[in-house]
């Protein structure tokens, strides 16, 4: 019944399919340029192939990113194309189908994959010029730009689902005497592992942020008061063990900031702040 099913479904899209033809190509590329997000140039790539071909689940994958296109069902039908533009790889686009494609679909698919090449390559650029954007050069943390950004979501998104959210705020403690007594190449060694620790110490789910200087900040979420103490103390930790770092006598201080009804990234960002440099003073007593 399932394979009767199938047949006649290939059969009503063998009967609306046509090849391409040039002003078709156009309309086609037409829409596909100009559309600089990944997620919306993939959303009208499908819909246009969708008037040729069924299909079930597509998925692209490209460096470290797998991104599902068309989310659908299971098939024991798969076949993967790889996409080029000017002999600079792409990706791969594997597709799921309920029936096993035919040469004149797989020449159909090729061509839709010509028009996506360019668009896409262009896409691709965007997205990596954006995200160096939002990066520290120096540490690969993200920046000052992506905390603001990434806080303001945050605040929004606990606001609806009230998951809780902790913004924790760090200062490299004794830092200075580093760069004054043995220059900036050694301070930056320094700040880049003291990056590399504090990503270490936090979850896969959780951000972290150089805001300049030797001030950084984590996002927590979802998280409580123990979230953030599991962080501090994974840090500490990790501080104690690194042989650069303790032979720079380096430790840090930290503030924490728990969401409150009505906060936004000012409030928040302030009661951290506040509360970092309470328990820096404290430290030095």
């Amino acid at each position: 019944m399932s394979t009767q099913l199938e047949q006649l479904k290939k059969a009503a899209i063998q009967s609306r399919r046509v090849p391409l033809g040039a002003d078709q190509r156009l309309m086609v590329l037409q829409k596909l340029q100009g559309r600089l997000e990944i997620e919306k140039l993939f959303e009208v790539f499908t819909r246009e192939l969708e008037k040729q071909i069924d299909i079930h689940r597509l998925i692209w994958e490209h460096d470290d990113i797998s991104h599902i296109v068309r989310r659908g069902g299971s098939s024991d039908h798969r076949q993967t194309f790889s996409i080029k533009f000017a002999q600079s790889p792409l990706g791969m686009l594997q597709y799921s189908t309920p029936y096993q494609l035919d040469d004149d679909e797989i020449s159909l698919i090729h061509t839709y994959h010509r028009l996506l090449a360019g668009p896409l390559s262009n896409a691709i650029e965007y997205c990596r010029v954006r995200n160096l954007a939002m990066l520290d050069s120096l540490t690969g943390l993200n920046n000052r730009t992506s905390f603001e950004q990434d806080l303001r979501q945050s605040l929004a998104l606990t606001e609806r689902k009230n998951h809780g959210l902790i913004l924790m705020i760090f200062d490299m403690d004794n830092f200075k005497q580093v760069n004054d007594t043995y220059g900036h190449l050694d301070g930056d060694k320094v700040l880049r592992r003291f990056s590399l620790l504090l990503k270490e110490a936090i979850r896969a789910s959780d951000r972290c942020y150089r805001l300049g200087g030797d001030e950084f900040a984590v996002l927590l979420t979802p998280a409580t008061r123990e979230s953030a103490q599991l962080v501090n103390d994974r840090l500490k930790m990790l501080l104690s063990n690194d042989s650069l770092l303790t032979a720079h006598s380096i430790s840090s201080s930290v503030g924490c900031s728990a969401y409150r009804q009505g906060d936004n990234v000012t409030s928040m960002f302030e009661r951290a702040d506040r509360s970092m440099y309470r328990n820096k003073a404290n430290r030095r007593r």
